[in-house]
């Protein structure tokens, strides 16, 4: 089972910025897993209109949401199912700055059962990133 974790970056006047790390494997005969790999960060207004999503995502992995602040030093651990879910979400809405289509883009990922969250990802990940990335704002921004 993949790993995924997420990580509070403070910013400006106790504001923060999310992102949101899929770890790698360990492989037979290593002592120290590599490095993990940084997927997305959301900041601003596409981290305050994607709250929910977040917030949906801690309670999942059993972590109370009140412990989101820009003070928290640990990351949290999220499990394969949730990590995809947001890593489908912070990737698409990275470059988007209207209101309406991220609220659009949100609940469409949000709504995604996990067999089409993981086909996106997969995609996203090994294909070719800006046309599939694409492809979803198109379907979901609307």
């Amino acid at each position: 089972m993949q790993e995924f974790q997420l990580r509070v970056v403070p910013t400006d006047n106790n504001n923060f910025a999310l992102e949101l790390y899929q770890c790698a494997y360990k492989k037979a005969g290593e002592k120290k897993r590599p490095a993990a790999k940084r997927i997305g960060r959301l900041r601003g207004q596409a981290l305050v209109q994607a709250r929910q999503a977040v917030y949906d995502c801690l309670k999942t992995n059993g972590y109370d949401p009140k412990t989101l602040t820009s003070s928290r030093q640990t990351p949290y651990t999220l499990s394969e199912e949730s990590g995809v879910n947001l890593a489908l979400l912070f990737q698409t809405l990275q470059p988007l700055s209207k209101p309406e289509r991220i609220a659009n883009i949100a609940a469409g990922v949000r709504s995604m059962s996990n067999e089409e969250s993981h086909y996106w990802f997969a995609k996203v990940s090994n294909g070719k990133r800006s046309q599939a990335l694409r492809a979803i704002r198109v379907l979901l921004g609307d």
